[in-house]
C-alpha cells in the first residue's frame, strides 16, 4: 500500500479534521518538510504543489498550515516534532525548519495574525536542542519519559485491587511538552511592537544581528 504525502495527508485533514488524533500518534510523513515550504512560500512550493493537487494556492496553503498546527505544533509535541522533524535529523535541518516556521509566522507575512502564538513554541523547541549538549541532554529525558510511560501502562503483577490508582510519576530532568501558549500572548501588542520583538527572536536564534 502506497503511503500518502505530507500534502496528501495536509489536505485529507483539512477536509476531515477528525483524522488529527490518529496523526498525532502516528510517526511525520518522510516528506513533512514540503509542508514547510509550503507554507514559507519555498521556491515557489505553494504554486508546485497547486498544480500538483489541483486545488488553489489559498486552500493548499491553508492546508499546511492546518497540519502543522495540530500535528507539530500540538501542546503535547516533542521538541523534533514542533520542528518538522524526526530525532535523528541534522543540526542543519532543524535550524533550516525553524527558519522556515519562524518565517511563516512573520507578522509582516502571515495574514492570520492569532498564529503568531505559535513562535514562542518553536523557539523553545529550536533552544531544546540548538547545541549538542542540549540535544543529548534532551534525548536522554526523552528516553526516560518515554519507559516511565511505558511502565506506567504494563499491567501490574496480579490483579489489582478496586480503588488501587498509580500515581503519575514524571522523572526528574524529563521534557515536558511544550504546552499551550495564552491565547494573547502576542494579539495584545501593537503590529509594530511585534514587528520588532520578531526581528530580534530570529536575529537571537540565528546568530545575527539586525542592522
Amino acid at each position: 500500500m502506497r503511503e500518502e504525502t505530507a500534502l496528501e495527508l495536509a489536505v485529507g485533514l483539512l477536509q476531515l479534521p477528525s483524522r488529527a488524533r490518529a496523526l498525532r500518534d502516528a510517526p511525520l510523513p518522510r516528506d513533512v518538510d514540503a509542508l514547510l515550504d509550503i507554507v514559507a512560500d519555498e521556491r515557489h512550493a505553494r504554486a508546485d504543489a497547486a498544480r500538483v493537487t489541483g486545488l488553489s494556492e489559498h486552500t493548499v496553503s491553508e492546508a499546511a498550515s492546518f497540519y502543522i498546527e495540530q500535528i507539530l505544533l500540538h501542546p503535547d509535541a516533542d521538541c523534533y516534532r514542533a520542528l518538522g522533524a524526526s530525532s535523528d535529523a541534522t543540526f542543519e535541518q532543524l535550524r533550516r525548519n525553524m527558519a522556515l516556521l519562524l518565517r511563516w509566522l512573520h507578522p509582516d507575512l502571515e495574514s492570520n495574525s492569532a498564529r503568531t502564538i505559535y513562535v514562542g513554541r518553536v523557539t523553545e523547541a529550536w533552544n531544546n536542542i540548538k547545541t549538542a549538549e542540549r540535544r543529548l541532554a534532551y534525548d536522554r529525558a526523552l528516553k526516560t519519559a518515554a519507559a516511565s510511560k511505558s511502565a506506567r501502562r504494563a499491567p501490574a503483577g496480579g490483579s489489582s485491587r478496586a480503588g488501587d490508582k498509580r500515581k503519575s510519576h514524571v522523572p526528574s530532568g524529563a521534557p515536558r511538552p511544550l504546552g499551550r501558549p495564552p491565547a494573547d500572548a502576542w494579539n495584545s501588542r501593537s503590529s509594530s511592537r511585534r514587528r520588532g520583538r520578531w526581528w530580534r527572536i530570529l536575529a537571537r536564534l540565528l546568530g545575527q544581528r539586525r542592522h
